[in-house]
């Protein structure tokens, strides 16, 4: 245990050995808000002192804001940031991980445990491939603190409900709270969305948004269309910054009782929000999230105006094919200046697609194919332009429940295991010409799981 039951030290993972280790650390920054550790041993030329004030002064502050206030396990008012050569294997050129939140530090330590924790909020940063991806990506540093202390801000809110957030509402905030910091809009997210960026060829052509299992190739899209998603929605709840700031808040905390930790528990919480409109979008859950899912896509496809009249949407399992006209939506939620690279750069397909996904939408340089009939699913869509359209599946696997309050998993005994929320770390993957944040781990039940490589920047 050494230096950490003196205070000299903080507990962290080692991952090639998921177990923890007792890191030495100077500090280099105490303010109001934020404590700024550095690792003994590690020698670095980035001004982690003005990194501290950033944070201190500015990301602590709008992400609190925005969030709410961070919880305070061991009592002194302040999040603790470990910069350090986090232990990952990594080699030249290899991928390693550039940061993460360990929700382990929320519950008391147990000296019993391979995995140890602190017992405060400590976030953990790279301080030697992050630091240097700082030459390529000035905000890589300061928006991978911002995106994990969106984690540490949230974690305590599910627990305390005894709620799994879905991952990509979780994520896509995260992403999001990086630009309420000041370090955005991301083009490299915007670019791959559209499949402008070499590492993501199709954009999200056929790629669902809302179901995380699929293959790691399809992952960094994935991240990509969470943030472009819900960006739009955090632009659209509100006209001024304190009103969209209010969205975020009420998904997090909660509103009338309700967070945000599915897609219907979402869609009821942007209800609430100041510039929900009704008329435009109507009161059903399932509703909503088609007719704002189908403008972003079709926005960025560049469909517009008239286009947007005659959309075909099936209501129901086993339904038949409406028309409704959503210019009215058009009006109230007109794509965001954040996005409009999305208009220079709209999703560029490649590949058409034989099928669809649930949470998908297929891009199409000619008019779009039929709405499947065989049987007809809820909240398949069709929207045709001049020489192109898009079919598109808006519908949650989870379902539209706004009441839901805990996740489950069905083993094959039948029982059923509250799904225990998730911590993603930060990673940087490297190839000829990129280096990407992706994550490949998540912390569950104590211990590191390998994943899928999951983006984030």
């Amino acid at each position: 245990m050494g230096n950490c039951n003196t205070g000299s030290g903080l507990w962290a993972r080692d991952l090639t050995t998921q177990s923890s280790v007792c890191v030495p650390v100077q500090l280099l920054y105490d303010g109001n808000n934020v404590q700024v550790y550095k690792e003994v041993s590690l020698s670095t030329n980035y001004d982690l002192v003005n990194f501290g004030k950033v944070f201190d002064t500015n990301t602590y502050n709008k992400l609190i804001a925005t969030f709410g206030t961070p919880s305070d396990r061991d009592g002194d008012g302040k999040i603790k940031i470990l910069v350090m050569d986090i232990r990952d294997g990594a080699t030249t050129n290899s991928a390693y991980v550039a940061g993460y939140y360990d929700p382990v530090n929320y519950f008391p330590d147990n000296f019993l445990s391979r995995i140890r924790s602190n017992y405060a909020e400590v976030l953990y940063l790279d301080g030697k491939e992050l630091i240097a991806a700082n030459n390529s990506d000035p905000t890589a540093f300061t928006s991978t603190a911002a995106h994990e202390f969106q984690h540490l801000l949230r974690f305590p809110r599910m627990y305390e409900v005894g709620q799994s957030d879905e991952l990509w509402i979780n994520e896509g905030t995260s992403e999001v709270a990086s630009d309420i910091a000041g370090f955005g809009p991301q083009t490299s997210r915007l670019d791959c969305y559209a499949g402008r960026e070499s590492r993501c060829s199709d954009g999200i052509n056929g790629v669902s948004l809302l179901d995380w299992n699929n293959s790691s190739s399809e992952v960094l899209k994935q991240y990509a269309f969470a943030y472009v998603f819900m960006k739009f929605l955090y632009e659209s709840s509100g006209t001024t910054e304190a009103e969209k700031q209010s969205f975020f808040r009420n998904s997090v905390l909660g509103a009338n009782g309700i967070r945000a930790n599915s897609t219907g528990s979402l869609m009821s919480v942007f209800q609430t929000s100041a510039n929900f409109q009704s008329s435009a979008l109507t009161t059903q859950n399932s509703d909503i999230f088609f007719r704002m899912y189908t403008l972003i896509t079709g926005y960025s496809f560049g469909l517009s105006g008239t286009n947007f009249s005659n959309v075909e949407q099936v209501q129901s399992d086993g339904g038949n094919i409406n028309t409704i006209d959503l210019s009215n939506a058009v009006h109230y939620y007109p794509l965001p200046t954040s996005l409009n690279r999305l208009i220079t750069n709209p999703v560029l397909p490649v590949t058409p697609k034989t099928n669809i996904k649930q949470g998908s939408t297929n891009f199409y340089n000619s008019a779009p194919t039929n709405i499947p009939t065989n049987p007809t699913r809820k909240n398949y869509g069709r929207v045709i332009g001049i020489g192109k359209g898009i079919l598109l599946w808006a519908d949650s696997p989870s379902g539209f429940n706004a009441s839901v309050r805990n996740v489950t998993e069905t083993t094959g005994d039948l029982s059923h295991i509250r799904t225990k929320p998730r911590s993603l770390k930060s990673v940087i993957g490297s190839e000829p010409g990129h280096q990407f944040p992706i994550c490949g781990f998540e912390f569950t039940s104590g211990l590191v799981h390998t994943s899928e490589s999951i983006p984030i920047e």
